[in-house]
């Protein structure tokens, strides 16, 4: 979240005034386009523009204020936004759950911890600060007294939970949830967009399942051999593969 901050600091510092930034950047565009004889040029306008702004008709002849206008500016806009809708202020608040992972535990005081808790009382099995307060410091208690093997993620500590911390244990599986922003899912999508078209409409499910598991699994390793035998023994076929006498 920190880096989060620091790039959107950025984008807003840019914002605020772009045109050092853009200047620097528009010339080394200008300067790639000489290798192809290429220049920066407005390109041809509309006179009755439906599916875009109008653009002031003074910077129409300058390219370098048309593309900073129509380009440079709104990409910064989109940025900025993407950025604060993600993000939100919701999932900042949360973010001193981080003291409960035992490698952490002196980054954040049991107060900040306490008052991120308490953003999902509503999941705990106990609602009550004088309780959960009491179970986030008998937490720590207990780790202070350990130096080898501290668990270095959310994941890795919910197995020292045990039935003292069942609070922590809540805790930590929803901390350990939140940060998720894997594409696994999108890459499925993806995948079966490619897999599933209309040269293959009547694909069965079966074959369908294995064909995106290997698409999304690449890195595992496959025998071709075992594969081939497998095929093979499904049901006789014109080309001998195997000698079925054995």
């Amino acid at each position: 979240m920190e880096n989060v901050k620091n790039i959107l600091n950025v984008f807003e510092d840019i914002r605020k005034n772009p045109d050092t930034t853009f200047i620097t950047l528009f010339e080394s565009a200008a300067q790639k386009l000489q290798i192809f004889d290429e220049e920066l040029k407005v390109p041809r306008l509309s006179g009755h523009q439906t599916k875009r702004n109008n653009i002031n008709a003074n910077v129409n002849q300058n390219p370098m204020e048309w593309f900073k206008i129509t380009i440079f500016i709104p990409f910064l806009d989109h940025m900025i936004q993407e950025l604060k809708s993600r993000f939100s202020d919701k999932f900042v608040k949360v973010i001193p759950l981080e003291g409960l992972i035992p490698i952490h535990k002196d980054s954040y005081s049991t107060e900040a911890i306490l008052n991120a808790a308490m953003f999902y009382d509503q999941d705990l099995l106990s609602s009550s600060d004088l309780v959960l307060k009491a179970e986030i410091n008998l937490w720590k208690t207990k780790w202070n007294k350990i130096e080898t093997n501290i668990p270095h993620t959310a994941v890795t500590s919910l197995p020292y939970c045990e039935e003292y911390f069942p609070n922590i244990k809540i805790l930590l599986q929803l901390f350990a949830t939140l940060p998720v922003s894997t594409a696994t899912a999108e890459r499925s999508f993806s995948t079966l967009r490619r897999l599933k078209n209309y040269m293959r409409s009547t694909m069965t499910e079966s074959r369908l399942n294995g064909l995106a598991l290997l698409n999304i699994h690449k890195d595992k390793d496959i025998d071709i051999d075992k594969v081939v035998d497998q095929f093979s023994r499904k049901k006789r076929r014109r080309m001998q593969m195997e000698d079925w006498s054995i």
